[in-house]
């Protein structure tokens, strides 16, 4: 394993050594490290605990997590979770991390951890996404303005999320603003949290935007998703731009396996001119008994191509799914 650091203020040093697993070579991070690189080799795989912790006590300013310059294409299947702690992060292109989840921000699992802003990119390949923080166990994990960009290379094969995932009864996770930006691919693209197994999940104002030669192969939602008996999910408002393709695409949020979600106020989805999708719908889904879901204000601009157009939210197996007003806006270019 490679490990390179350049201090901060410095012009650029390197350091090259070997270390049995990522978890020492991240305990060997001296103080002020500033921007750190870790290359990761094949040898390792094995040798993973299933969980990485960003140390937020080195004085890194960002860390990189790339292939060794000699292996293309790196694989971790037994890596579950990476947490940053705040720290800026990205998954370099060649890795391909196809069970993991990636937190922006801190991973709790008692009391409150609270943090300004964090940054996750993926240039790779990863399972799932997270703007925010992770909490556990009736823990608290908010990041204020938490901030997800898959690249135009990058893959998320399940779901990326703008802020946190809350897992477990009275556990929460909360975010102010979040921030998604797909310009690769991911089968889901969420504005909000993810509230599961009786979490809460908390977003005042979620983004996303899927840029112009980027994908969401299955759905894209304004808001967050809840599933579980007592999960919920709450956005204050929202709002999707797409300029690239999405299968379907839902100015609301999505409620399963008998989830909770609330859009409280408006939520606006932008179809560009470059945008496509088969099926809009102004408003949510619901699947699943119990599950339920309620957007108060649906907005919808269309300059782009939409095959079909559904002016609600949609239900099934057992779901329920509202939208009380819809508005549906003219082409704008100015927008």
């Amino acid at each position: 394993m490679l490990l390179t650091f350049l201090p901060a203020g410095a012009d650029f040093s390197a350091c090259v050594a070997d270390y049995g697993s990522v978890t020492e070579t991240l305990n060997a991070i001296p103080q002020d490290a500033g921007r750190v690189t870790i290359r990761l080799w094949r040898s390792i795989f094995e040798e993973q605990d299933g969980s990485l912790e960003i140390p937020a006590d080195r004085g890194i300013t960002e860390i990189r997590f790339e292939p060794d310059e000699y292996i293309p294409r790196v694989a971790l299947p037994d890596l579950y979770r990476i947490c940053a702690n705040g720290i800026p992060l990205t998954i370099g292109e060649g890795l391909v991390f196809e069970n993991t989840s990636i937190y922006g921000g801190a991973c709790v699992s008692e009391g409150e951890t609270k943090l300004d802003r964090s940054s996750v990119t993926i240039e790779g390949q990863v399972a799932f996404a997270f703007g925010g923080g992770l909490a556990e166990n009736g823990a608290r994990s908010t990041v204020t303005e938490p901030s997800l960009t898959v690249a135009e290379n990058g893959i998320v094969f399940f779901e990326a999320f703008g802020g946190g995932h809350a897992y477990g009864s009275g556990s929460r996770v909360f975010s102010d603003k979040t921030n998604v930006l797909i310009d690769g691919t991911a089968d889901y693209a969420l504005g909000g949290g993810f509230a599961e197994e009786g979490g809460q999940s908390s977003c005042e104002n979620a983004f996303v935007h899927v840029s112009e030669n980027a994908k969401v192969a299955v759905a894209l939602f304004t808001g967050g998703s809840a599933a579980g008996e007592e999960s919920r999910s709450w956005v204050e408002s929202g709002k999707a731009v797409l300029a690239g393709r999405a299968v379907s695409a839902f100015s609301g949020d999505f409620a399963f396996g008998g989830g909770e979600t609330v859009l409280n106020a408006d939520s606006r989805l932008e179809i560009l001119g470059s945008g496509s999708s088969d099926s809009v719908y102004m408003g949510s889904f619901a699947s699943d008994p119990g599950s339920d879901a309620f957007v108060n204000t649906s907005e919808l601009m269309i300059c782009g191509e939409v095959r079909d157009l559904f002016k609600r939210s949609q239900s099934s197996d057992g779901g329920e799914a509202k939208t009380l007003f819809t508005a549906l806006f003219p082409c704008s270019v100015s927008e």
